[in-house]
Order: structure tokens, then C-alpha cells, then sequence
């Protein structure tokens, strides 16, 4: 008998957490909140008439702790409906006949299960404060009149219709199927967008730079051969156009007029000789022979001489 009862006591250990739950209905859409209050961040929305599992609620009764879809959080509890002796029940109307699990709200361990990837995840000690300040008024159950009567409404006629508990679980089939279906629609289109974005963005480029390659064919093609710079010193010379030194033209000599010096247009031609040295004094000589290049005139036009034929022209 005790091994049979430390069986049972595991069995029950080990059930997952929406079997011992118990099954409920949200009466109008409602905010699945990350804490029991309304200042806390809202992990996302819950239609109207979607069943959810109701894992306890906090003292007092005022917020639930409930579970829908894969999404886990805190419902007021005037927005429950309650399934109490097979039929659904206002939860606010029930508080003293259900006997609904009280559970604790613990921020640390709660975000730590639930919400490590979410946005605002890092500011958990900014949400224990503000938890610790609004405590008290979590545990009071304040009802709505406004909600109250929506939901008794609702509780009315989920309970005088027989298949209450197939119509509420094919309404919450049909409202998934309708969330899932609007989500993914919704990332294929800003899939689609994305992607047309950046293949506009790939063509405006590609033409961007086929028009500068076009207005500038030169550029290119000067900065892939640099022209040759001449040199400072070799500017003059390629400015100005060639000159061809003409070469003398060197006649034959005339053999009628003997060879003696060079013909007259052979001397035109020829370049002015240099300034003629000082002459050298005059070397007597013996007897009849030619004259030297250097000596004086003959006829006594020596220095201190008579006055010869040269010597007349200069006085």
C-alpha cells in the first residue's frame, strides 16, 4: 500500500501543468499581462470566447494565473468564465463555491520560466519595485459593471447550450487557425517588401554606375595610361620647330685661274676668320726669294723708312 501511494504522489508530480488546470473562457478580448496588474507589459492579446487554462489564482481572487496558445500570464479575473460541475460559470460570482488553487506570484522565478527573450526582460528590477508598490492592490477584486454584465452574459448562454464544451473548443480551433493564418500573411508580405527593396536598390546602383562610366570614357582611359610629361629643359626644344645647319657648299678650284688660294665663292661662304694676330717683326733676308707672310712691304716701307706705296695711304 505504500509503494502504491508513492506511485500516485510521483504520477501527480510528474503531470504536466495544463492537465491540472483547470479549463476556462475569456468573455471579451482581453490583454494577457506579465504580472497580476494592469501596469505590467503585455505578452500579447486574447480574443473573445478563446478557452484557456486557469492555473490559480492569486489571493484574493482578482487576477488568475492562466495559460493560451504557447503564451503564459495574468488575466483579471472578471474576464473568466470558469468551468465549474460541467458547466461554465462567472468566475467573480463562484469566488466562495470554486475552489480554485491560490498561487503566488514570485517576479524573479515567474520571468525567469516565461519571458527570458523578451524585450523587456533586462528590467526586472525596475518590474519587482513597481510589483512591490502594487502588491495591495492586486489581492482586491474590483468588478467592472460594464464587464460583469458582459460576462454573465456569456456565462448564461454558454451554460444553457449542451455542447457548450465542443462549441468553445471548435471557436478557439477556428480563432487559431485565423491568428496563425493573418501572422504568417502578415511575414510574407514583409518578406515580399524586403526583398523587392533590395533588388530596387541592386538596379538603381548597377545603373548608377553604368551612367558615370558612360559620361566619362576619357577619365578612364587616362587613368589607366598616364600621359607622357616632358621634361622642363626639353619644353624649348619640342616647341619649336627643327632647323637644318645648312653645309657649306665647297667648290673645286678653277684650274684656269691656277692653284692659288680658294675660289671667291668658296671664301663667301666660308666663316669670317679670327681676329689677326699681332704681327711679328720682319726677318731681313738674303737675296731674291719670296716674301715672308709677315714682312713689311718692299720699297723702303719699313719703320723709320722712306714713305712707300702702303705707307702713303695711311698718312
Amino acid at each position: 500500500m505504500k509503494l502504491r501511494g508513492l506511485f500516485i504522489a510521483a504520477a501527480v508530480l510528474l503531470m504536466p501543468t495544463a492537465a491540472l488546470a483547470a479549463q476556462g473562457i475569456v468573455t471579451t478580448t482581453v490583454s494577457l499581462r506579465a504580472g497580476p496588474g494592469e501596469g505590467f507589459p503585455t505578452v500579447d492579446r486574447i480574443p473573445g470566447g478563446a478557452r484557456v487554462n486557469i492555473h490559480g489564482c492569486l489571493r484574493g481572487t482578482a487576477w488568475c494565473d492562466v495559460s493560451w496558445s504557447d503564451d503564459r500570464g495574468w488575466v483579471s479575473s472578471q474576464y473568466l468564465e470558469y468551468l465549474y460541475r460541467n458547466r461554465y460559470v462567472y468566475l467573480p460570482d463562484y469566488v466562495d463555491e470554486i475552489d480554485a488553487p491560490v498561487v503566488p506570484f514570485v517576479l524573479t522565478s515567474y520571468w525567469s520560466s516565461y519571458y527570458a527573450g523578451r524585450p523587456w526582460y533586462h528590467r526586472r528590477a525596475y518590474w519587482s519595485g513597481y510589483w512591490q508598490s502594487h502588491e495591495r492592490f492586486a489581492t482586491r477584486l474590483t468588478i467592472d459593471r460594464s464587464a460583469a454584465r458582459i460576462g454573465r452574459a456569456a456565462a448564461a448562454r454558454d451554460a444553457t447550450l449542451p455542447e457548450a464544451k465542443a462549441r468553445v473548443g471548435v471557436t478557439e480551433r477556428v480563432t487559431r487557425e485565423k491568428d496563425i493564418a493573418t501572422r504568417s500573411a502578415r511575414e510574407g508580405q514583409e518578406r515580399a517588401v524586403q526583398a523587392r527593396m533590395t533588388r530596387e536598390n541592386a538596379r538603381v546602383t548597377r545603373e548608377s554606375t553604368r551612367a558615370a562610366v558612360r559620361e566619362q570614357p576619357m577619365a578612364r582611359v587616362r587613368t589607366q595610361t598616364p600621359p607622357i610629361m616632358a621634361r622642363g629643359h626639353d619644353e624649348p626644344r619640342a616647341a619649336a620647330p627643327r632647323i637644318e645647319r645648312a653645309t657649306p657648299h665647297m667648290a673645286q678650284p678653277n684650274a684656269a685661274r691656277g692653284g692659288g688660294g680658294p675660289p671667291m665663292n668658296a671664301r663667301a661662304q666660308m666663316p669670317a676668320p679670327a681676329a689677326p694676330r699681332a704681327a711679328a717683326p720682319a726677318m731681313p733676308q738674303g737675296g731674291g726669294g719670296a716674301p715672308h707672310i709677315n714682312a713689311a712691304p718692299r720699297g723702303g716701307g719699313g719703320p723709320g723708312g722712306g714713305g712707300g706705296h702702303g705707307q702713303d695711304k695711311h698718312q
